[in-house]
């Protein structure tokens, strides 16, 4: 079966892309900072969209309890999720330390919007380890528990 990110998340994701190409055409140190955000950020969003995002596509299927055999399909992509969640809780360390560089960089040159933006991803992480990761996993853990073991 085929999922589809949520739609709400691939917003967010292509607006934080859009803001920090910004950020990393500002020039000087704001620009260097960006620069070295989106280079641990990229790959990271690339896995979360890999074996997060189906199983949050999946969420309201599992709440309304209309999850089906297909659906199910997709467990043997988004298995390693609990495996891989603390490489991915590692790679937000890693982000949020560049982050705190940028929003620095962004202070020092008086680029209040960027240090915004990095404030507002520092938010997005905290999220994603409080809410969407555990749902994500919760998701997948019903779909096993429903259609046993892929």
């Amino acid at each position: 079966m085929e999922t589809k990110v949520p739609q709400s998340i691939q917003m967010e994701h292509e607006e934080l892309h859009e803001q920090l190409a910004r950020a990393m055409k500002a020039g000087g140190k704001t620009a260097d900072a960006a620069r070295a955000v989106m280079k641990v950020l990229q790959p990271h969003m690339a896995r979360e969209e890999e074996l997060v995002a189906p199983c949050l596509a999946l969420l309201r299927p599992a709440v309304d309890g209309t999850l089906t055999r297909e659906m199910a399909e997709l467990l043997s992509r988004v298995a390693p999720l609990r495996e891989e969640l603390p490489r991915m809780l590692d790679e937000h360390a890693r982000i949020i330390e560049a982050l705190r560089d940028l929003i620095q960089a962004a202070v020092e040159e008086n680029q209040p919007s960027f240090a915004k933006l990095a404030q507002m991803l520092v938010a997005h992480a905290q999220e994603e380890e409080e809410i969407l990761y555990p749902a994500a996993i919760l998701v997948a853990e019903t779909l096993k528990a429903r259609f046993g073991a892929s």
